[in-house]
């Protein structure tokens, strides 16, 4: 007998609105990944060369085994959280803070990494915005968190349209680009044995920033509390945005270096799409076109970001790994608002003074440490819970002693590991910060679980007493 999950009923009585259909919970997932492509396409090129669609595949293939393991985990727990939740479910509150701790550093940084290429993209129109990009951003970050703290319908309705628009955009450039300019055999030209061209290290290197293009499908289930009929709405929006950005990911990267060369998208790591825009003949409609498709796909990945961070602290507050002040709704528009006010806050900071390489390097640790966790807990909850409800269930599965054994689960643990190893390895800066990160986490989880294990002690204590 199939046995519901008991965070289901957390997630009925959940006071935040059900507010998101499919089309909702798909342009979270989508916005997120795919504003990645408009900023990674010109690094992975610098690294990778003409070997650049087989490093975003090998990217991809770690990224569609995660995205069906969170398919099945959010449909069988349908709560905000993601892997902060499905880690405490399979492995206890430690495990759940981890993952909960990395992904607030991953959606903190999302928020002023895009808000500031919004920005940037917005200046090919307002060419005035270019010295003054810091500012800019703070704008575009105030403006989202307006819009979220009047609800995440208001938010998802953002979203939507905005995903809507640059899905139309990139398939009219796919159009143009492959029936007009592209060349097979530029294309092909760039091929060459990886250990002459680009080398080892720097083809791995840029395997690394392709993972960094493939993050984002966390935040769907960020918004599971908010979604109708979460059972099957989260699974299809899963796997259509997984499918969906893996598709447009390879195609605009085959297309790329059929027109401009991998130097050409290098020189314009800021804007490489608008380098491929520039050698199409309808060049003077095109490029105003893909400004802005990049400027509503990053203005969409930071207000995804906004979404994520203040639902993950949430969860996690629920859940008794953060303060309880980190799960106030506020009383009218049922919105989390001091975590919208509180991170959107910190993005700001990081949008005026960080180093936008620097974060880049960081984007991928708290991802790939959510990633890892949500996978192992896929497995451990195939054998600790094997009868709890999964309205999705991966497939390729072995029986063994009465359970389904999830060998794409397994595939993914090995993905996420070996990817972690590639990114602790080859980025240094992050590295360091991310340590430090994780330290501090360490010792705030440590701290918090002192105190409140000793007021519940004292609360049980004066409940007795009272007797």
């Amino acid at each position: 007998m199939d046995i519901p999950a008991p965070m289901d009923i957390i997630a009925r009585i959940s006071p935040l609105k059900k507010e998101l259909g499919f089309l909702g919970s798909f342009s979270m997932g989508f916005a997120d990944v795919g504003a990645d492509i408009f900023l990674a396409l010109g690094l992975i090129a610098a690294y990778s060369g003409g070997a650049m669609p087989l490093a975003i595949l090998i990217a991809a293939g770690v990224y569609v085994l995660t995205g069906l393991c969170y398919a099945e985990l959010a449909s069988a727990i349908p709560v905000a959280g993601g892997a902060s939740v499905y880690g405490e479910r399979a492995f206890g509150k430690l495990a759940g803070f981890i993952g909960g701790w990395g992904l607030m550093l991953d959606y903190t940084i999302d928020i002023a990494l895009f808000a500031v290429a919004s920005a940037g993209y917005l200046s090919f129109f307002f060419p005035a915005l270019r010295p003054m990009l810091p500012i800019a951003s703070t704008v575009m970050i105030l403006v989202l968190v307006a819009i979220n703290l009047f609800g995440i319908k208001e938010s998802s309705w953002v979203n939507s349209w905005l995903t809507v628009g640059t899905i139309a955009l990139l398939v009219l450039l796919m159009a143009v680009g492959f029936g007009t300019r592209f060349n097979l055999e530029t294309f092909l030209s760039g091929f060459k044995p990886i250990a002459e061209s680009p080398g080892i290290h720097n083809f791995l290197y840029s395997v690394t920033l392709a993972m960094v293009a493939f993050i984002g499908i966390e935040s769907i289930s960020q918004g599971a509390e908010e979604t109708r009929n979460p059972e099957k709405t989260l699974p299809r929006a899963h796997i259509t945005a997984v499918s969906s950005v893996v598709i447009f990911a390879v195609l605009i990267s085959i297309m790329a270096l059929g027109i401009v060369t991998p130097q050409v998208l290098a020189e314009r790591s800021d804007s490489p799409l608008v380098a491929v825009a520039q050698a199409l003949p309808l060049a003077g409609i095109l490029v105003p076109i893909v400004a802005a498709t990049g400027f509503a796909i990053c203005f969409v990945s930071a207000n995804t970001g906004i979404i994520g961070v203040s639902r993950v602290t949430y969860s996690m507050s629920n859940h008794g790994l953060l303060t309880r002040r980190f799960k106030w709704v506020h009383p009218t528009f049922r919105t989390p608002w001091v975590t919208i006010l509180l991170f959107s806050t910190v993005a700001i900071i990081l949008a005026s003074y960080g180093d936008l390489f620097f974060l880049g390097e960081l984007y991928a640790f708290g991802a790939l440490t959510a990633y890892l966790i949500a996978s192992l807990s896929l497995i451990k909850l195939r054998f600790s819970e094997p009868n709890i409800k999964r309205p999705f269930c991966l497939p390729l599965n072995i029986q063994w002693k009465g359970v389904k054994v999830p060998l794409l689960a397994f595939a993914a643990v090995f993905g996420c590991v070996a990817m972690l190893f590639l990114v602790i390895w080859l980025h240094e800066a992050g590295r360091n910060f991310a340590i430090l990160w994780f330290l501090v986490g360490g010792v705030h989880f440590v701290l918090y679980r002192r105190y409140r294990n000793k007021k519940d002690a004292q609360d049980a204590v004066s409940s007795v007493e009272k007797m």
